[in-house]
């Protein structure tokens, strides 16, 4: 494991990006647990300053090391309620919180700024998924379902991501990556990187046409007059903060 770390042998991507991460990871003294791997990259520089540490592809890593090391995730954290992960909140959990299983939340899921979600299986949210900007990150080895989702952090997800009502993506610093299907019941992008295998969505982009907009998202998330109606981004990620549908 350690020589297929060392040559990049476990990560996908770009093949320099990989040997420079693992080389990062894996320097001497060897760290002999995952949570010595977690623990050397979350204390590196945050927000990925260094090119390396603090961002997606590294978190991302971590999750792949763990299933290669102890396979397929066979445990499953429940959690009754709402679920937030933050450094800053009074009473959220702390960051990173590391999952080496799946997790099912029967409430919504917030990821604060500078947190860190590590999962290996799958992660089930009966509300809504939010993050922040800048440096939360969702890094899910499995899929990840949930009622409605507002995103501007960066997001990894191994298999597939359903979001039942809305998946709102927006601002242009960080990206979400679905490596197998997308499924939303609406996927608004505005100006933030959307990469999936297969989307199954209907899709409005920053540009969309007022009368499309209005088709689709409610008057409280529109702004502009009749014939020149826009998105109001903000607006409409509070409704998804709330749990709350923008969809008409």
């Amino acid at each position: 494991m350690v020589a297929q770390l060392l040559t990049g042998g476990v990560l996908r991507g770009n093949r320099r990006r990989a040997e420079q991460l693992s080389r990062c990871l894996m320097q001497a003294p060897v760290p002999e647990t995952i949570e010595a791997l977690l623990d050397r990259l979350y204390a590196a520089p945050s927000y990925g300053k260094d090119g390396v540490f603090g961002d997606e592809t590294s978190a991302f890593a971590l999750v792949r090391l763990a299933l290669h090391l102890f396979g397929p995730p066979t445990r499953t954290a429940s959690v009754p309620g709402d679920l937030v992960v933050s450094n800053h909140r009074e009473g959220a959990v702390r960051s990173p919180l590391w999952i080496p299983g799946h997790l099912n939340i029967e409430g919504s899921l917030d990821v604060d700024e500078g947190a860190w979600l590590l999962c290996t299986g799958d992660v089930r949210v009966g509300g809504a998924t939010v993050d922040y900007e800048p440096g939360s990150i969702i890094a899910v080895g499995g899929s990840l379902s949930t009622a409605r989702m507002s995103t501007l952090g960066a997001v990894v997800i191994g298999g597939n991501l359903d979001v039942a009502d809305t998946l709102l993506a927006w601002r242009n610093d960080e990206r979400l990556v679905v490596e197998q299907t997308l499924r939303a019941g609406l996927l608004v992008a505005c100006d933030h990187t959307v990469v999936a295998a297969h989307v199954d969505a209907v899709r409005l982009d920053s540009d969309a046409e007022g009368s499309l907009l209005h088709q689709y998202l409610r008057d409280e998330v529109l702004t502009g007059a009749p014939g020149d109606l826009r998105l109001d981004v903000e607006a409409a990620d509070q409704w998804i903060r709330r749990n709350a549908s923008p969809r008409r």
